[in-house]
C-alpha cells in the first residue's frame, strides 16, 4: 500500500498496479468494504491497465482518518489523490456508495475524469429502503456479525471461503465512525438534478440478481438520469458483481476504455 495526505491532512492508502500508460482507472469501493475487495478485478484486468484502489477516508489502511465521512468528502479526497500522484485524466470505476462517490467526482471535477463505470451502483437520489431494512444496515456498521450475515447475503451463489474472509474482513476493518456517518450519506443522497448535468462517458452495469437494486432500478435512477449513458445487464450476479464476475467485468471495462 502507498499513501498521500488529503487536504486537511488526513493520511489516506491506496494500491497501486499495472503499467504506466494509457488512461489510469482509479477504483472506489463500496461501504464496508476497502481496496482489498478490488483484488479479482485488479487479476482480471492483469497488465492491461494502471489500477488505483483507493481506501476512502475511514476505511481500509484509512480507518484512523477523521473529518466528514460523506460522498462530498470522499469526492475531495479523490481530486487530492489524483492531485498527488498526477493522474489526470482517469477513468472512475466505483462500486456500490463508490458509485455515487464517482459521480460526485464527476460533477465536481469534470476536466478530470474522461469516463465513469458505475457497478451495482447507489443513484444519486440515494436509496429509500423500509425502516427494517435501514435499521438492519444501521447494525451492521458496528456489529461484524450483522455485516458478514448481511455480505453473505448479497452473493449470486455462495461466497468461497476465501471471498467471504476478504469482505468480512474489509467489513471489520471499518472505522464505526465513518461506517454509520457514510451509511446516512449514500442512503440520502439528494444530487440528482446535478447527476443530470454530467455529460462524461459513463458505463452502467447492473447485476441480474442485486435486490433491491434491480436492474430496472439501476435503469430509471442512475443510467436515465446520465445522458447518454451505456446500460449493461450483467447475467447470473449479485450486488458484488465485481469479485463474483470480474472476468466479464474485465471485458466490459477495456471495450468502454478503447471506446474513449
Amino acid at each position: 500500500m502507498s499513501s498521500f495526505h488529503a487536504a486537511d491532512g488526513a493520511l489516506l492508502s491506496f494500491a497501486e498496479c499495472g503499467p504506466r500508460g494509457g488512461i489510469p482507472l482509479v477504483l472506489v469501493h463500496g461501504w464496508l468494504a476497502d481496496a482489498t475487495v478490488w483484488e479479482p478485478l485488479v487479476e482480471a484486468l492483469g497488465e492491461r491497465h494502471r489500477t488505483i484502489a483507493v481506501d476512502l477516508r475511514g476505511f481500509g489502511a484509512s480507518n484512523g482518518a477523521q473529518g466528514a465521512f460523506s460522498i462530498e468528502s470522499f469526492s475531495n479526497d479523490l481530486a487530492d489523490l489524483i492531485a498527488a500522484i498526477d493522474l489526470d485524466p482517469v477513468v472512475v470505476v466505483g462500486h456500490s456508495m463508490g458509485a455515487a462517490v464517482a459521480q460526485r467526482f464527476a460533477i465536481d471535477h469534470p476536466e478530470a475524469v474522461e469516463g465513469l463505470v458505475l457497478i451495482a451502483a447507489v443513484p444519486a437520489s440515494g436509496v429509500a429502503f423500509p425502516p427494517k431494512i435501514e435499521a438492519m444496515f444501521r447494525a451492521a456498521a458496528s456489529d461484524k456479525v450483522v455485516a458478514a450475515r448481511w455480505l453473505d447475503g448479497l452473493a449470486y451463489g455462495e461466497w468461497t471461503p476465501e471471498l467471504s474472509a476478504v469482505l468480512h474482513a474489509a467489513a471489520a476493518r471499518a472505522n464505526h465512525a465513518a461506517a454509520a456517518q457514510s451509511l446516512e450519506a449514500w442512503l440520502h443522497a439528494d444530487f440528482a438534478a446535478e447527476a443530470a448535468t454530467i455529460e462524461t462517458p459513463t458505463l452502467v452495469i447492473a447485476p441480474s440478481a442485486d435486490r433491491p437494486m434491480t436492474p430496472d432500478f439501476l435503469r430509471k435512477n442512475v443510467a436515465d438520469v446520465i445522458t447518454d449513458s451505456r446500460f449493461v445487464v450483467l447475467d447470473k450476479a449479485g450486488h458484488y458483481a465485481t469479485v463474483e464476475r470480474p472476468t466479464e467485468i474485465s471485458a466490459l471495462i477495456d471495450h468502454f476504455v478503447e471506446s474513449l
